[in-house]
């Protein structure tokens, strides 16, 4: 049975692998040479795995010991996530922020995002956020397929600067999440 969760700092070894031949396989398959911005040591690198361990942000979706898919959870945005059109307002600690989405090369095709991105919005719903919101590098058409097949709308596309990519452009997408009704006073 599948098993979404949060991972642990002993989960470190295997986590920095499953990202590896997730790295190599987008190399392997990049014959256009985009830059798709995953690097080994570079994104996501061995400081972001192990912090996000450390923060229980690192979340896994397995099945019997096997890594299927890994996701990091929190509220942090790049500077370009200011002044977007966003469908709604929302204070940062009220939108959630998937990073580093991967799907273990041999589960691809096999909907595994899809139920990453339903457990993640799931997630957000538990933690009463307003919205899910991320960026998707310009290159990278299967993950903005996968967010538009999951109900995100687009709203922009901006430039912005990672260590890793440098400044490139990245398309900004979101998902607004129903809000509870306030209880009669």
């Amino acid at each position: 049975m599948l098993q979404f969760q949060k991972a642990n700092s002993s989960d470190f070894a295997p986590i920095r692998q499953f990202y590896w031949d997730v790295i190599e396989d987008i190399h392997k398959n990049n014959t256009a040479n985009e830059n798709l911005g995953w690097e080994k040591g570079v994104y996501p690198s061995d400081d972001f795995i192990q912090t996000s361990l450390e923060k229980g942000e690192l979340y896994t979706l397995a099945e019997g010991g096997v890594l299927y898919a890994c996701v990091i959870l929190n509220s942090e945005c790049n500077e370009g996530y200011l002044g977007c059109p966003w469908g709604i307002t929302c204070e940062p600690v009220e939108v959630l922020i998937p990073h580093a989405l991967a799907v273990h090369p041999r589960m691809q095709g096999k909907d595994i995002g899809k139920i990453v991105v339903g457990h993640v919005l799931d997630l957000a719903e538990q933690e009463h956020k307003k919205a899910v919101r991320l960026d998707v590098l310009g290159a990278c058409k299967a993950a903005e397929a996968l967010y538009r097949s999951c109900g995100f709308a687009f709203v922009a596309a901006k430039n912005m600067y990672y260590e890793d990519t440098g400044w490139t452009e990245y398309r900004l997408f979101e998902r607004n999440l129903p809000v509870e009704p306030m209880p009669d006073m």
